[in-house]
C-alpha cells in the first residue's frame, strides 16, 4: 500500500498548518487509513524531532483561546477534547493571566449590560458562564461593567 509510505508526510501537512496535540494527529492518520505500525512510526519521529509537545501544544492553545473571550473551564474542556492530560492542562491553565480572563469577561459582561432590560445583568452573567468562565469570575466581571456604564452616564 502506498499510503504507508506518507504516514509521516500527512502528519507533517497537519502541523504545518496548526500545532495539534498527540492524539489529534493520530486520530488523523487513522482516519486516513494508515496502518498501527506506520502511525507508530510516524509519531516517534515527531516526538524524537521535537514537533509533538502536548505541553507546548496546551500552553498555546490555552493563550490563544483566553485571548479570544474564553473562560477557564471552557478551555480546560476543550484540552480534554484534545486528548491533554489532566496535569498537563492544569499547567497550561496555571499560565493564563487571571487580568486577562477579567478583562474579557468584564468586555463581554457591557457588551450585554448595554443592550438593556430588566435581566441584562442576568444575560451577561449567563453569557460569561456559558463561555466558561466561572462563578466568581463571572460575577465579579458583571459588577465591574455595570460599574463602568454607570460612571459613563
Amino acid at each position: 500500500m502506498q499510503k504507508k509510505d506518507h504516514a509521516l508526510d500527512k502528519a507533517l501537512r497537519s502541523l504545518a498548518l496548526r500545532a495539534h496535540s498527540e492524539k489529534e494527529i493520530m486520530e488523523k492518520l487513522v482516519h486516513a487509513g494508515y496502518d498501527e505500525r506506520e502511525i507508530a512510526k510516524a509519531m516517534a519521529k515527531l516526538i524524537e524531532y521535537n514537533l509533538l509537545d502536548d505541553a507546548e501544544f496546551a500552553t498555546q492553545w490555552a493563550a490563544s483561546r483566553a485571548r479570544r473571550g474564553l473562560g477557564q473551564y471552557r478551555i480546560a474542556q476543550e484540552l480534554r477534547q484534545k486528548g491533554i492530560d489532566p496535569e498537563t492542562a492544569g499547567n497550561a491553565m496555571g499560565q493564563i493571566d487571571e487580568e486577562v480572563l477579567l478583562k474579557n469577561a468584564t468586555e463581554l459582561a457591557e457588551k450585554h449590560l448595554r443592550r438593556g432590560g430588566d435581566t441584562a445583568r442576568r444575560r451577561a452573567f449567563d453569557a460569561l458562564i456559558r463561555r466558561g468562565f466561572g462563578y466568581a469570575l463571572a460575577k465579579d466581571a458583571v459588577e465591574q461593567a455595570a460599574c463602568a456604564i454607570a460612571q459613563e452616564e
